[in-house]
């Protein structure tokens, strides 16, 4: 009404951060990032947003949201949300968040994941430990559905606490090994298939490529045993991690059965797909598998 009566332009600016920096009711605000941007100018007499005040009003509205989700897909990656997944932690335990804290610098904030996985969809995070990745697919997207699920229920119940928790994503306390699997987007293996039997590691793979969606992508990190040298390194730090209690095995024994690049692309080719590995460690044997239909 105040551009048509003084006949000047709309200027359009869009903020991307202000929510996470100052919530409602929240009043110091707290640390984060701010984007703005300053949109194309709109004509005060543009036809294209239509004539009368609603209906101009309900399509300027659009046009914000489309501006909005464009800003917010380029900044809200994960070193975005890297503060917001921590603060789900720091009244778990120091270890816990010295964990996590740990896992978020080697791993740039789990980027790699956020960027690989669909955008939309439903997202199956087996062997999700306390929900770390998990979280931070959902933080990354709105339109991603996230299901975690661990053996560990201790694990699953601080995931389950956490304040970031909504219906967009859930846990559950399961054995992998006899859960059913229904068609997914995606598919997550974060360091699972060591705990499991060659038998069971093939059955599983095999579950998941053949409830993979079309333009889904099943990402597996985890130890190559083909790698002998590093490999050393990778079986001493899991050694460690299931003695120390941190990590539980599936069964008394202790026993970590780790696959090869090679067993996992036998899988994958007999189904028809692809796999790229993603090699960015110098001293241990832990590659991310990320597997395509062909």
């Amino acid at each position: 009404y105040l551009a048509e009566k003084l006949q000047i332009d709309l200027l359009p600016v869009v903020v991307f951060g202000s929510g996470d920096f100052l919530a409602k009711g929240d009043f110091w605000g707290r640390p984060n990032s701010l984007y703005m941007k300053i949109m194309p100018r709109i004509a005060w007499d543009d036809p294209v947003y239509g004539s009368t005040y609603p209906e101009r009003a309900r399509k300027i509205r659009q046009v914000y949201i489309n501006w909005y989700t464009s800003l917010k897909s380029l900044y809200g990656n994960a070193h975005y949300y890297r503060q917001k997944l921590i603060l789900n932690y720091v009244l778990k335990g120091p270890v816990l968040e010295w964990y996590l804290r740990t896992k978020l610098h080697l791993e740039e904030n789990y980027e790699i994941f956020n960027r690989l996985m669909p955008r939309k969809g439903n997202i199956l995070d087996l062997g999700c430990g306390y929900g770390y990745i998990s979280y931070m697919l959902m933080l990354t997207s709105d339109e991603r559905k996230l299901t975690g699920v661990d053996y560990d229920a201790e694990k699953i119940r601080l995931a389950s606490g956490c304040f970031s928790k909504n219906d967009r994503i859930h846990f559950l306390c399961k054995d992998v090994t006899t859960m059913e699997i229904n068609p997914h987007d995606g598919f997550l293996l974060g360091d699972l298939l060591h705990y499991l039997s060659p038998e069971n590691q093939d059955a599983l793979l095999r579950k998941c490529c053949s409830n993979l969606r079309p333009g889904g992508v099943i990402m597996i990190r985890d130890a190559d045993s083909g790698l002998e040298k590093r490999h050393q390194r990778s079986v001493l730090t899991e050694f460690f991690s299931t003695h120390s209690g941190f990590n539980k095995t599936m069964d008394d024994s202790g026993t970590l059965y780790f696959t090869s690049a090679g067993n996992i692309q036998k899988v994958v080719e007999s189904f028809g797909m692809t796999m790229e590995i993603i090699d960015n460690k110098k001293v241990t044997s832990n590659n991310l598998f990320v597997i395509r239909l062909g």
